[in-house]
């Protein structure tokens, strides 16, 4: 069904703008079509070129907004989800197509999303404050309260709140960038299976992030360790989020090389769903020591493909 959504959406910039603005409004009631509403953006970027990807986007604002409007509700709302949703999709796409490089692709993203962090830092006093209220009034309307903590000491609740206040800048940074990841896949994945069969997994299969990157997210990581600061903590969660991506390139480069069965990927992406953050710091680890330990070179059964070191 999706492939036939891509397959019309790649007809011009109203087909595209259309498939985009539906299935981001039906991710209101399914949240992972939000993946798929930002695939068919790429997708038009990488297949129509950047002037036909911003008519798209562009189109998609413009009948939003009137239906808002018509509608009775904020204006400007539709246009802040929609660039909230699409933006860091956009730049990676835009890249993507410019340098034919998916690594680079991502990189820049997180670039994005790295500024973001910043200015998000810069303009708030306290960021951590701000979520902790958020809890504290969706809590207080929707009267939760964890059923593990009934009976409990209730300072439990508030170092838990407290905690998790702390780490949700991050947490939302590096959703952001792997919502904005994902979807570039998707799109790639459509653009191999209509133009190019086969291109993609061959891209994935060789993705690295190169050296520099690895030295620079250790760098991070370790200084957040060491400082305990939240600016630090919301970028070094956003590194983790970034060499996933190389860690499960890996994992799939070693699954196809030495001809493993399925089941590895299956339980690999089942540890990262439910078990997390834990298993996406273990997998991050992976991607980010992989410019020195070179896994697919290592235990794959293939010499390393060209891509960078």
């Amino acid at each position: 069904m999706f492939q036939a959504l891509a397959s019309y959406a790649v007809r011009g910039s109203l087909p595209a703008a259309l498939v985009a603005s539906s299935t981001l409004l039906l991710s209101l009631v399914l949240p992972p079509l939000v993946v798929v509403s930002s695939a068919i953006i790429a997708l038009a970027w990488l297949r129509l070129g950047s002037r036909a990807g911003t008519t798209a986007v562009l189109i998609a604002i413009i009948a939003s907004t009137a239906i808002a409007v018509a509608a009775g509700l904020q204006p400007l709302a539709p246009t802040a989800i929609m660039l909230s949703s699409w933006l860091p999709v956009i730049v990676m796409a835009a890249v993507l197509r410019s340098t034919i490089s998916l690594d680079l692709s991502i990189l820049a993203g997180a670039a994005l999303v790295a500024l973001g962090i910043f200015v998000v830092y810069a303009m708030v006093p306290d960021p951590a404050a701000n979520w902790r209220e958020f809890f504290a009034v969706v809590m207080e309307n929707a009267n939760l309260r964890p059923r593990a903590l009934d009976g409990s000491d209730p300072e439990e609740l508030n170092v838990l709140l407290d905690r998790a206040s702390t780490m949700m800048t991050g947490f939302y940074a590096a959703t952001l960038l792997l919502i904005a990841a994902l979807s570039l896949l998707l799109a790639r994945a459509w653009q191999a299976r209509l133009f190019n069969p086969g291109g993609l997994q061959r891209e994935f299969h060789d993705l690295r992030f190169g050296r520099g990157a690895s030295i620079a997210g250790l760098v991070v990581l370790l200084t957040a360790q060491v400082l305990k600061v939240e600016l630090l903590y919301s970028l070094a969660m956003l590194v983790v989020a970034v060499f996933a991506f190389q860690g499960m390139a890996i994992i799939h480069s070693l699954v196809r090389s030495r001809a493993m069965a399925r089941g590895w990927l299956i339980g690999a992406y089942v540890s990262l769903i439910f078990l997390s953050p834990e298993s996406l710091l273990i997998v991050g680890l992976v991607g980010i020591t992989d410019a020195w330990l070179d896994f697919r070179n290592r235990f794959g059964n293939n010499a390393p493909s060209n891509g960078q070191t």
